[in-house]
């Protein structure tokens, strides 16, 4: 199950993850009928502060900076360094954004800058 949420901001995240987990097992056993807590065999908690000290990634953000407004597509870090040049970004955390086909069009448009 992932469940996505705000990079880390100095939020309770114990708090935070059990409260969740408690809400996605109630609605997944609903949804299904029967308790899926106790059928649980293995389980893996990965909240922003454990992202990030597993992938440098600021604030542990999947995606980058939030993106919870409507302007936060065009706040996304551009895909080259303005201060070194030849220097290129690709990935969830910049332009044009999070998901595998993102990710991907990101190293195309990185490809292209580097080609022209």
């Amino acid at each position: 199950m992932m469940v996505n949420v705000p990079h880390d901001q100095g939020q309770d995240w114990a708090a935070l993850v059990q409260r969740t987990r408690q809400a996605v097992l109630r609605r997944v056993s609903r949804a299904l009928g029967t308790e899926v807590g106790p059928l649980i065999q293995a389980e893996h908690v990965w909240d922003p502060p454990g992202i990030a000290a597993r992938t440098s990634s600021f604030g542990g953000a999947l995606y980058g900076s939030s993106s919870n407004n409507t302007l936060a597509a065009f706040l996304r870090h551009p895909n080259f360094s303005g201060q070194l040049e030849g220097l290129y970004f690709c990935g969830g955390s910049v332009h044009p954004g999070g998901g595998i086909p993102l990710c991907l069009l990101s190293a195309r448009i990185v490809s292209d800058l580097i080609n022209n």
